[in-house]
């Protein structure tokens, strides 16, 4: 079912290159749509040209290479002629006999006069668009639109509210640019490729395949069911058994409907606690889950991924919650220190910790709810 709800989400941007959506407090007019429309038209335009460099920077090079020339140095920049290059060329054309280079040459000079033309088209259009945010492993769209519209003076309510009415990414993909528009009461988001591998329309179209996959699948064993059935009509001793099995699996399905409805339930209190992981500040930086540098402050490292958060404490209406850390839980017999990461989070302003006096135990109260609800924290334990 969550595969089918990622699907649901994601359909819509399957269907373009782009991803654009809006989350509004009343029905679009005319003029939200025209500056929706043309949000849509620059990104589309600005990702094209970025293509047609790429395309074009590589021909150039391997044309270079062809002709005895090397790029100045890795990428679209790279193979941009200097002016003397430009003059060196232009020479050759005029004296070469072998009409074959004296075309390979003109080519090069024509394509160089082409990449500075596209960069300069690029260079313009982003020049007109809001900067984007690239994302990363841990960014989530919702987060990063309710992020984006604190930041334009939104109440966190109205900000859930106008980012929950857009059609968001269940997931984004490190390196796609995330880019967001404020405009009379209308939230606009369109996310591209950028850097990425992928794009999210092939995302999408792979998340797509894949439930069309499992669908026929089910559907393949549903048809072997259905046969097994004709052959136990037949053997008339089975039929008690099959009957059992048909009653558990309509428990199942009944369950599933009653889980699907405490859903959105589920969402809003994932989107009001704080994810939280404990363990021994050594094996943690081992794992990879924190980096502890030299001259500042503890962070979160390459292997801190979501699933290794897997303890919620709900903030919302539970005035200063509370962490309790034991040592016994750790396998150690006392508690010197807790470092909580990230480092960001300053101590008696978002959080406050009291020690045991046999320092068997320690109790971390939340001091900023707002500061800390849907974020991830490490509490790392030195003994």
């Amino acid at each position: 079912m969550k595969n089918m709800h990622r699907f649901a989400l994601g359909a819509a941007l399957a269907l373009t290159p782009l991803a654009l959506t809006l989350g509004c407090d009343r029905k679009a007019d005319q003029a939200e749509a025209a500056k929706a429309e043309d949000l849509v038209r620059k990104v589309t335009e600005a990702e094209k040209a970025e293509g047609q460099v790429k395309q074009a920077a590589q021909a150039q090079a391997q044309a270079l290479g062809q002709a005895g020339m090397q790029p100045n140095a890795p990428g679209p920049q790279g193979v941009q002629l200097t002016e003397a290059q430009r003059g060196l060329l232009e020479k050759r054309v005029k004296e070469e006999k072998d009409n074959g280079t004296a075309s390979l040459i003109q080519e090069i000079l024509d394509r160089d006069k082409q990449i500075k033309d596209l960069e300069s088209r690029v260079a313009r259009l982003k020049a007109e668009l809001p900067k984007p945010q690239i994302a990363t492993e841990k960014d989530n769209h919702f987060a990063l639109a309710v992020r984006f519209l604190k930041a334009k003076g939104i109440g966190e309510d109205k900000a859930k509210t106008l980012a929950a009415k857009a059609n968001l990414m269940e997931e984004l993909q490190p390196g796609w640019q995330v880019y967001h528009q404020y405009f009379n009461g209308t939230y606009l988001t369109t996310v591209t490729q950028g850097k990425a591998d992928i794009s999210p329309s092939e995302f999408v179209k792979g998340q797509r395949i894949a439930l069309e996959r499992e669908r026929d699948d089910t559907r393949a064993i549903a048809h072997g069911l259905a046969d097994e059935v004709d052959s136990l009509v037949a053997q008339r001793v089975k039929i008690e058994e099959e009957i059992s099995a048909l009653r558990t699996e309509k428990n199942t399905l009944q369950s599933q409907v009653g889980e699907l409805t405490n859903l959105s339930g589920a969402q809003k209190a994932k989107l009001n606690s704080m994810h939280y992981l404990i363990g021994a500040r050594k094996q943690l930086e081992q794992d990879g889950v924190i980096v502890v540098p030299v001259f500042t402050k503890d962070r979160m490292g390459p292997k801190a991924t979501v699933a290794k958060f897997d303890k919620d404490l709900l903030l919302e209406g539970n005035g200063n919650p509370e962490v309790v850390i034991r040592a016994s839980e750790l396998g150690v017999k006392k508690i010197s220190k807790i470092s909580v990461i990230p480092g960001s989070l300053e101590k008696d302003k978002h959080y406050s910790i009291a020690y045991a006096e046999d320092k068997s135990s320690a109790t971390v109260k939340i001091l900023d709810s707002e500061r800390l609800k849907n974020d991830r924290v490490v509490f790392a334990v030195a003994d």
